[in-house]
Parts: C-alpha cells; sequence; structure tokens
C-alpha cells in the first residue's frame, strides 16, 4: 500500500497516541495534533524516537478542535508538510463519565459540548472541504463512545453520551450528502474505540470514591482493553475501508459474548492490574 498521510487529532497520548504509532509503523505519515504545544512536541519526540526512520514521516501542530480557525490552519499545516491528506482521524474529545447528570459541573458539560460536538463539526467541515479540493478525495472518521453509536442509554454517561449521539447523527447526515451528490471520493465513516485504558480513563477512576471503584475495576476488567489492543485492529480496517458509512466497532456483541464463556468457563480477565488508580 502506498504511504498515506494521516491527520489525528488528540493525539498526543492515549487511543490517538497509539493510532499515531501504528500508522508509522506501516509506513505512513502522520500529523500529532492537541491543544498543548508543548505536548505535541514531546509526541513528536517520542515517536521520532521509536521509529528512528521515521522522523521526516512525523510533524505536530498545536490546535484547539473547538476552535474552526485553528482548525483550518492545522490543515494547512499538514498540507505544507505532506502535500495532500488522506485520512482525517478525528479522535479529540472530552469525557466525564460515572457521575449522575446533576453531578457534572457547568464547565464539564461546556468541554464535552465544545469538544465532541463542536469538534466534530469543525473537523468535519474542515477536511471534507479540502479533500474536496484534491484530487482523489480522502477518508474522515469521527469518534463515538458511551452509547453514541447505538443510542443505548449507559448510567453515568448522560452528558457524555448525548454529545456522542450527536456525533453519530452527524455522520449519518454527512454520508447522506456525500450520496445525494453521488459522489464516494470522500468516505464518512466513525469508529468506536470500546472501553479503552488511557490517561484520561484513569484520571476519571481516580476520581471515584474508593467505596465504590472496586465495583468500577471489576466491570473495567470484564469490557475494558489496553490501548496497544485496540490501535492495530482499528488503523488496519481504516487502511483498508472502501466503504461509505463504514463503523469501525472495536466492542461487538460477539467479543463481548465471548468474554462472558470464557468467564463462565473459570477464565480470569485481568486488565486494571498493570495500572495505578491512586490519586
Amino acid at each position: 500500500m502506498a504511504a498515506q498521510s494521516v491527520v489525528i487529532t488528540g493525539s498526543t497520548q492515549g487511543l490517538g497516541f497509539g493510532y499515531a504509532r501504528e500508522f508509522l509503523r506501516r509506513g505512513h505519515k502522520v500529523v500529532i495534533s492537541g491543544r498543548n504545544s508543548e505536548r505535541v512536541k514531546a509526541a513528536v519526540e517520542r515517536l521520532g524516537s521509536e521509529f528512528p526512520d521515521a522522523r521526516q514521516r512525523i510533524t505536530g501542530f498545536g490546535c484547539e478542535i473547538a476552535e474552526l480557525e485553528q482548525v483550518r490552519i492545522l490543515w494547512d499545516h499538514s498540507i505544507a508538510s505532506f502535500g495532500r491528506i488522506d485520512i482525517w482521524l478525528n479522535n479529540a474529545g472530552y469525557a466525564r463519565t460515572g457521575v449522575e447528570f446533576a453531578d457534572n459541573t457547568a464547565e464539564e458539560i461546556e468541554a464535552m459540548v465544545r469538544a465532541n460536538v463542536i469538534g466534530s463539526f469543525n473537523a468535519a467541515q474542515v477536511a471534507i472541504a479540502g479533500m474536496a479540493r484534491q484530487q482523489g478525495g480522502g477518508k474522515l472518521y469521527l469518534t463515538l463512545g458511551g452509547g453514541g453509536a447505538s443510542g443505548r442509554v449507559v448510567p453515568g454517561m448522560t452528558a457524555y453520551s448525548t454529545t456522542k449521539r450527536a456525533v453519530k447523527y452527524l455522520a449519518d447526515c454527512l454520508v447522506k450528502e456525500r450520496r445525494e451528490l453521488r459522489d464516494e471520493s470522500i468516505l464518512i465513516g466513525t469508529i468506536s474505540p470500546g472501553i479503552n485504558i488511557t490517561e484520561g480513563m484513569l484520571r476519571e477512576m481516580r476520581t471515584i470514591p474508593e467505596a465504590q471503584r472496586a465495583r468500577a475495576m471489576k466491570q473495567l476488567n470484564f469490557i475494558g482493553e489496553h490501548v496497544e489492543t485496540t490501535t492495530p485492529w482499528i488503523v488496519e480496517r481504516v487502511l483498508h475501508d472502501r466503504k461509505q458509512s463504514n463503523d469501525i466497532t472495536w466492542l461487538t456483541g460477539g467479543r463481548l459474548a465471548g468474554r462472558a464463556l470464557s468467564m463462565l468457563f473459570g477464565a480470569r480477565r485481568d486488565i486494571v492490574s498493570r495500572y495505578s488508580f491512586e490519586a
């Protein structure tokens, strides 16, 4: 496969960083992005150390995804670096989960709406417009989670899941637009990466009162996953995707059923022991 140029928002750590590592490992070109320019620089340096032969295939740019003009500048930087953008993977987002809706602060709700909804709007506007200008189009992926794909109600995720349901609606509308335009050169897809143990997840877990944390960790052992497990699988499917409206879903019903069956026969699934949940 010819080298692809990939923009990954929210890629200084966690899932986004894992995606970047996997694209680089496969010989592709990657633009790292995040709100904090120092963290962007550190992520680029870390990947450059890990893949010394890939230093010319990595660049980074600080960008607040909720600010449209900054997203436009991110696109321009990426084009200046690599000439075109084949894949825009919109991973940037913010989650505050595990609490009743009334316990979300106004600041947390605003942060989720800005990052997850407005950020997705901005990414879609910029990426679709840019891909329409370049020969061969491209692929745009929006990230779902918290019941956003199916509309399933998840206790403790009211605000977060509502924002992600909005992203699902946005993706569906964008797909319909492409079909009405009879334009398959730009593919719109979604990624449902499951429950990954990232820096953000650890931060959230540390806010749960210790008396309730044991139950949360038991659930995490069942549904959770390591970033290095999910990201290679997801990246392979992004690279080989040729389908409009594809939802790349890690935590399928089949996977859950398989885990339940294994546990029924005595297998113990341990995901959390390698991590520290202490504040």
